[in-house]
């Protein structure tokens, strides 16, 4: 029984792992469309990031499920910035969108907005790291 939920577990963090690769990509290609036809293009809804973060969280947590993440180390820290990454997107895609179905402000303001929010999430996330650093210092022993 115990190998069946590890399977699964493992195909769904394996599912994880490649939505968070390819992500930030497809976010890309949307707003580039939003911006080329103005018209407004689907964002990632927050809870599948949320849901997403929650897999990661258990993997990170959990001695048993987190084995092959902690073999592979770079799998996590990657997770962590790619779903951060995801989130810089999809603030940049909402305000996008906003403009091209309100046209609640001009496009250069859009751009702007866009730009000053995908800043604004990498800002907070080094602020993250920088609290939270991936590798501890060594005191010199």
């Amino acid at each position: 029984m115990k190998w069946i939920f590890a399977f699964f577990y493992h195909m769904m963090m394996f599912a994880v792992i490649l939505f968070s690769l390819f992500h930030p990509f497809m976010l890309f290609d949307y707003m580039k469309e939003a911006l080329k036809y103005e018209v407004p293009q689907s964002a990632t809804p927050f809870f599948v990031i949320s849901f997403f973060m929650l897999w990661i969280y258990i993997a990170m947590k959990s001695e048993f499920l987190g084995k092959p993440y902690r073999k592979i180390t770079i799998f996590l820290p990657l997770l962590q910035m790619l779903v951060y990454t995801a989130i810089a997107l999809n603030v940049g895609l909402m305000l996008l969108n906003k403009w091209a179905e309100d046209g609640a402000y001009s496009k250069w303001v859009a751009i702007v907005l866009t730009i000053a929010g995908v800043i604004a999430v990498r800002l907070l996330m080094s602020l993250l790291y920088w609290k939270y650093p991936l590798v501890r210092k060594s005191d010199g022993r």
